[in-house]
């Protein structure tokens, strides 16, 4: 019985945490489909100028496969949520992946400066607030990713769209020399 109420009490401030957390953000922790990872993974360039930095890693899927895809890059994940931040950090003890760092940091105070390439699956309200940062901070050539939601006042340079019908389109936009050949879509 007292392992049941503990078990009980355990799911209960999980999904407390999440919850809350959600609200904060203003965004759940939410996986990215396989076929929405398998585009954002074939989206990726060869040889990335800089590093690859997840903005709201959630759980650690994509940033896992980001690593493992690129060996020789370094892959940051950026998540403010502590239940989905802790859990990719177990997770590394299990699956090393020496290329990897995971920090519970708002993704909106985080460094872009050094990105090569930023994925993000994260929804229209959120991708607005992070753009200007990025607009600020990234340099030119490097690239942004986003699974399922576009970047608005950005030209995409390409829009993968998975096989299935219920999996939404991939956006890849490349930062131009200057700001203001982003062009208006």
């Amino acid at each position: 019985m007292l392992a049941e109420l503990l078990l009980m009490a355990l799911v209960l401030v999980i999904i407390a945490a999440i919850t809350a957390y959600t609200a904060i953000t203003g965004i759940s922790p939410l996986p990215s489909t396989r076929l929405g990872r398998e585009a954002v993974l074939a989206a990726l360039p060869e040889a990335p100028q800089g590093a690859i930095i997840e903005a709201g890693a959630g759980w650690g899927t994509l940033a896992f496969a980001l690593a493992r895809r690129r060996p020789g890059s370094r892959v940051i994940g950026y998540e403010l949520s502590p239940l989905p931040w802790a859990f990719s950090q177990l997770r590394r003890l299990i699956q090393p992946a020496p290329n990897l760092r995971l920090y519970r940091r708002d993704l909106l105070r985080a460094s872009y400066a050094e990105a090569g390439v930023v994925v993000c699956y994260l929804h229209a309200e959120a991708l607005e607030r992070l753009q200007p940062k990025l607009e600020a901070e990234l340099p030119a050539g490097a690239l942004v990713i986003s699974n399922t939601f576009r970047l608005h006042r950005w030209r995409p340079a390409a829009v993968l769209h998975p096989p299935a019908s219920i999996d939404a389109p991939v956006y890849v936009y490349r930062v131009p020399e200057a700001y203001t050949s982003w062009g208006a879509v």
